[in-house]
């Protein structure tokens, strides 16, 4: 390996070009599953307001959760200060939402938000949100992730009567999922941005639309490119949703297929510095590190993490040949060029798709071992 001298990249010294190639042990492209286990590409650290919250409403108000049982956790509202509050049955409304979302991954059954929405192609894009988180949970056989409980925080950053009368609110969500496959561990996940738009109808509260990101609209965002904005993403969301889920499972069959072959390790010349990037992502799971672009209000940070991760533990950013993983700044690019950021360092699928083709220079993963074979730091 040639190290160029004095070269740096935000802080952390780059590892020089040639033919070098990087082990990362025990990469499985569990990245994107775990994403979506935890229900979507969320940062680690929700954003923080500028005061303390206003206002609590814990459970449903209005509509019933839908759970043959009794509900599995619960959920709260709260406000950032200057933040107008919703009304009693406004919260219910969104708690209703968030409760069937979370009873329906808890017991692995896809929900019913039907009754939720005035827009149908909205409620059944939430639905194939949850299915297809559902539908990810389930990959691995053996592997149990109902869930014997849940506790979700929304924090309204914001809350809007629009001029027709509808009501925009913007939340920040933190959850402490716990999964059967983990007894008494709290999972928790911070920093997913939700957008709800409530209409009322005759006197009655309903959703008009809810917008939640993951990796698969992150996927459309990407492929759509300056038109996503006036594409009708939800329909666009319920149309790709089922071919994106058996992409995930024939990855994990093709993955289990080959377990069991005796074939050699992708070889490299230079080893994954596990204990560096364990070392790394300790010193930034709790806060930022400034000097980086933060991503959670544009779908998650999650994966610019992970990069930033794999670069402390030795990995070089990767401009040679067609698959590319950089951050030169906040530009997308995906050139081969030392400029700008490619979609693989911050999308979790683009990534997945990086350590998939890439050949020659850059990241060697294993990625045919199981998700379950991982150990802190790869």
């Amino acid at each position: 390996m040639e190290a160029r001298a004095g070269e740096r990249n935000r802080g952390i010294t780059r590892a020089g070009r040639g033919r070098a190639r990087w082990a990362l042990a025990g990469l499985a492209l569990a990245g994107g599953l775990l994403g979506l286990l935890a229900g979507c590409t969320g940062g680690a650290v929700a954003a923080q307001g500028s005061g303390a919250p206003t206002r609590q409403v814990i459970a449903p108000q209005t509509f019933a959760t839908q759970a043959p049982e009794a509900p599995l956790g619960e959920g709260e509202i709260v406000y950032e200060q200057g933040v107008e509050a919703l009304s009693r049955e406004q919260e219910g409304l969104i708690h209703a939402y968030m409760t069937r979302a979370y009873e329906g991954l808890g017991r692995l059954e896809e929900p019913d938000f039907s009754d939720l929405f005035t827009d149908q192609t909205q409620a059944q894009a939430s639905q194939s949100g949850i299915a297809l988180q559902i539908g990810a949970r389930q990959l691995v056989d053996g592997l149990d992730y109902t869930l014997t409980g849940y506790h979700y925080t929304l924090s309204c950053m914001r809350t809007a009567q629009r001029e027709d009368g509808t009501v925009e609110v913007g939340a920040i969500e933190t959850v402490v999922q716990n999964f059967t496959q983990l007894p008494g561990v709290d999972s928790e996940r911070s920093g997913d941005f939700h957008h709800f738009v409530l209409e009322q109808v005759e006197g009655r509260w309903y959703l008009q639309s809810h917008m939640q990101y993951d990796t698969l609209y992150g996927q459309l965002m990407e492929e759509l490119e300056s038109d996503w904005r006036e594409a009708d993403l939800a329909a666009e969301y319920i149309q790709a949703m089922p071919a994106y889920l058996e992409q995930l499972q024939a990855g994990q069959a093709q993955r289990e297929a080959q377990q069991g072959r005796d074939s050699a390790s992708p070889q490299a010349d230079h080893p994954y510095d596990r204990q560096g990037a364990l070392d790394y992502a300790d010193a930034y799971a709790m806060g930022r590190n400034p000097d980086w672009a933060d991503y959670s209000s544009v779908g998650g940070n999650c994966q610019n993490y992970v990069s930033q991760c794999l670069l402390a533990g030795g990995i070089p950013m990767d401009t040679v040949g067609g698959a590319v993983w950089k951050w030169y700044g906040s530009t997308p690019s995906g050139s081969a060029q030392a400029e700008g950021r490619s979609p693989s360092w911050t999308g979790v699928g683009s990534f997945l798709r990086y350590a998939l083709d890439n050949d020659g220079f850059g990241l060697v993963p294993r990625w045919t071992r199981p998700m379950t074979a991982g150990s802190p730091g790869i």
